[in-house]
């Protein structure tokens, strides 16, 4: 069994250290495989390595090979091109400003000039239709200028709250 047409990336200790043009076809055969044990052919030389952790899920693997200790990420193809279309990346979503949906009365603001709010984070309180509305932050960012107080009237669309 050889690994050429399912890995394409092998990572060691955070290294890569193996892509696709790397080996040949026949460079790493599976030999032998029993009971946490695995029999490896590469470079004409057999190497014994015995499974300390396997997590097929995450598709990594702690290996004692000849008394040291490799840390194995293995990448197909598919995870390749996952990563290279920015799908793993964590992406915060970043306000530029928050506006007022409907005509109101500011009746408080929960926060400050230079004050860093997270996604959900209270603003401010506007009354509306006799109801107090809680208007949150639709993502992170850090507070630019506040450009209403309590007690002032806004329109609908009017700017409230500036973000770096």
């Amino acid at each position: 069994m050889t690994y050429k047409d399912r890995v394409n990336l092998i990572e060691v200790n955070g290294n890569n250290i193996f892509s696709e043009d790397d080996f040949a076809e026949e460079d790493i055969r599976i030999l032998d495989h029993s009971e946490g044990v695995v029999d490896i052919l590469y470079q004409n030389k057999i190497y014994r390595a015995r499974i300390i952790e396997f997590l097929p899920e995450q598709k990594k693997a702690r290996l004692n090979v000849n008394g040291f200790e490799f840390h194995i990420q293995v990448s197909e193809p598919l995870d390749q091109l996952v990563k290279e279309l920015g799908f793993l990346k964590v992406h915060k979503h970043s306000v530029k400003e928050v506006l007022s949906p409907m005509p109101g009365l500011v009746v408080s603001v929960f926060v400050e000039v230079g004050q860093t709010v997270i996604e959900g984070e209270n603003l401010l309180s506007l009354e509306a239709m006799k109801m107090e509305n809680i208007i949150k932050s639709p993502g992170v960012g850090r507070v630019r200028s506040i450009h209403i107080s309590p007690s002032q009237a806004v329109d609908k669309n009017q700017i409230l709250i500036e973000f770096e």
